[in-house]
C-alpha cells in the first residue's frame, strides 16, 4: 500500500513539473521565434549562427567569433528594433528598449 502511495506521489510531482515546463515554453514562444529569426538575419548578414537554449525555456543565440561580428549584430538588432549591449565576458544582449521583456543572449562561440 505505501509502495503505491508512493509511486502515486512521484506521478504526480513528475506530472505537474511538465505541465509547468509546458507553461513556461508557452510564454516564451514568441522569444524563440525571434531567436529563430535573429538566426537567419545573422545568417543572412554572413555570420555563422544557430539557434539553442537552456533548459527549461532559455533561448539564445550563439555566434561563431568573427572579425567585425559586432557591427553586423549592431546592423541586425538595429534592423529588427532592438538594442545590442555588452555582456561581459564574451557576448551580447539584446534588449527591446519599448517592452520589459526579457533580453536575449547572443553568446560568442570559439
Amino acid at each position: 500500500m505505501f509502495r503505491k502511495s508512493l509511486f502515486s506521489a512521484a506521478l504526480r510531482h513528475t506530472s505537474q513539473q511538465m505541465i509547468n515546463t509546458m507553461q513556461l515554453l508557452e510564454a516564451r514562444r514568441d522569444d524563440f521565434e525571434l531567436v529563430e529569426g535573429l538566426v537567419a538575419d545573422t545568417r543572412g548578414a554572413g555570420l555563422e549562427s544557430e539557434a539553442m537554449f537552456r533548459p527549461p525555456a532559455t533561448p539564445y543565440v550563439s555566434v561563431r567569433a568573427q572579425t567585425g561580428m559586432e557591427r553586423v549584430l549592431q546592423q541586425v538588432a538595429g534592423a529588427r528594433g532592438l538594442s545590442l549591449a555588452p555582456n561581459f565576458p564574451a557576448g551580447w544582449m539584446l534588449v527591446n528598449p519599448n517592452k520589459s521583456t526579457f533580453a536575449i543572449e547572443v553568446v560568442a562561440a570559439e
